[in-house]
Order: C-alpha cells, then sequence, then structure tokens
C-alpha cells in the first residue's frame, strides 16, 4: 500500500511539474465544483458544527455551494435517517434502533440526527444546489434494496429528481437504483485500487459517474479523459489541501469533495 501511495504521490508532483512547464497558470485552470462531504461542518480547518445535520446543510446553502453530500440509513422501524456511522453511542445504532431513541440522542455541537424528508424539505428552497444521497450499506441486500425504493419514493413525492444523484460503493446497490428509476443518476464510489471499475464498464451498467479517492485516479489519470469521453462525470475525493486541489484542477476533474470548503478557496458563487 505504502509503495502504491507514493507512486501515486510521485506521479502527481509529475503531473503538476508539466502542467508548469507547458505554460498553464492557476488562472487559467478549469475549476471543478465544489461537493460539500456531509453538509458544510467546518470553518477554516476546523470543524464548527455536526456533519449530516440540517445546521450543515443550512451552511452549505448559505454558502452557495455546487453540491451537498448526505448519507441515509433504514431505522429498525422504518425510518429515514441521515447519518455516516451506523453507530451512534453505545446501545443506540441507527439500523437496529427505532427512530424515537436515536431522535432524543443530542450529537456534540447540540444538533440532532435529522430524517430523510427533513433534509429534503431544506434542500429543496436552493434547488440550483445539488444534492448527492449515499445510500449506506445495510445488513443484507434485500434491506438495502428497501432502503432504495423508499429513498426514491421520498425525493420523487417532493418533485426532487431533477436536483438529486444517488451514491453506492455497490454496484449492485447503484444497479438497483437504475431499476427503479431508469432516468436517475447514479454515482458508483470506490477507494479500491484493484476492484475499481474502469470507465468502460461503468458505461456499461448506465452509471452517471465516478466518485474515485485520489489514489485511484493518480494511479489511473487516463481514466478521467477516458470518463469524458464517455460523458460520465469524474468526483476526486478527498480533497482537503490546496495541493489537492490544484492537482485536481489538472487532472480535469469534474468535482471535488471536501471537508474543507473555505482551504479550497473558490468562494461563492
Amino acid at each position: 500500500m505504502r509503495k502504491t501511495l507514493l507512486l501515486a504521490l510521485l506521479s502527481a508532483a509529475a503531473l503538476l511539474a508539466s502542467c508548469g512547464g507547458s505554460g498553464a497558470s492557476k488562472e487559467s485552470a478549469a475549476k471543478p465544483r465544489v461537493l460539500c462531504h456531509r453538509g458544510l461542518c467546518s470553518t477554516g480547518t476546523e470543524f464548527t458544527t455536526d456533519e449530516n445535520t440540517l445546521d450543515a446543510l443550512r451552511r452549505a446553502q448559505e454558502k452557495g455551494v455546487d453540491g451537498v453530500e448526505f448519507d441515509v440509513h433504514l431505522t429498525a422501524d422504518g425510518e429515514l435517517v441521515i447519518r455516516h456511522d451506523a453507530k451512534i453511542a453505545p446501545g443506540l445504532h441507527t439500523q437496529k434502533s427505532n427512530f424515537d431513541d436515536i431522535r432524543a440522542y443530542t450529537l456534540p455541537f447540540g444538533n440532532k440526527i435529522p430524517t430523510l424528508h427533513e433534509w429534503l424539505v431544506q434542500a429543496k428552497e436552493t434547488p440550483d444546489i445539488l444534492m448527492f444521497l449515499e445510500i449506506k450499506a445495510m445488513a443484507t441486500q434485500e434491506r438495502e434494496n428497501e432502503l432504495v425504493a423508499r429513498c426514491i419514493e421520498e425525493v420523487r413525492s417532493l418533485g426532487m429528481s431533477d436536483q438529486m444523484y444517488y451514491l453506492s460503493f455497490k454496484p449492485a446497490t447503484c444497479d438497483e437504483v437504475l431499476r427503479l428509476d431508469p432516468e436517475a443518476r447514479v454515482l458508483l464510489n470506490s477507494s479500491s485500487l484493484h476492484h475499481s471499475l474502469p470507465p468502460a464498464e461503468v458505461a456499461a451498467r448506465g452509471y452517471s459517474a465516478a466518485s474515485y479517492s485520489v489514489e485511484v485516479f493518480l494511479n489511473h489519470p487516463e481514466w478521467v479523459k477516458e470518463f469524458r469521453e464517455l460523458g460520465i462525470e469524474t468526483f476526486f475525493w478527498m480533497v482537503d489541501s490546496p495541493y489537492l486541489r490544484d492537482i485536481a484542477e489538472k487532472l480535469g476533474v469534474d468535482w471535488i469533495t471536501t471537508d474543507f470548503h473555505d482551504v479550497i478557496g473558490y468562494g461563492k458563487k
């Protein structure tokens, strides 16, 4: 792993050097769009609110970001909640606990865990900011398929299909989204150097986008161009430093995913 990461970083350094030598400037480089990871939770490099909360979403809306990523689980009693980690606290779990018990819990910065409905109602206030709904892994694929169906139903009920992307690390789950909604925009996530799907296979499955980690794209920089030629958007994560931001620009990816919007420095639209 260390050898692979070192090669990736050396490739990144070579990429920046070659672009610099060709006369490319920061001003002339294309700026990717910015996807705020789990909402806008930070000021500078410090986390100042709880991720995946309505407060984090509102901050992103006030900043005028391009997109917001969030995570959805299905509780034991069938509620859709916004949370990244399945474990919340000792004896409290997004998928094994009931919603009333989850709602009673207060997060470190004083927020409550929201429902998908609450998140979407807030998100609908800024229809120009795209939403990226990640389907979290459930105990079984059957249960995960139920989560997919419930999410699509909720999005449709609020008339927000045009504002939404659906994300998963599992091709089977991405396929289920398209089975239920062939017009949906589906984004495949991956951080695996050995199992990330190449552009041709992503296109064959009908996905709209690929969100691959820094290590994956730096070991396969040619994929960015191949994805573009196939009409598939590219997302580069995690980009939490100006150095990686500059690499993303040179690679020509469409989006960067970040925890630290202020550090990226693109400012308000």
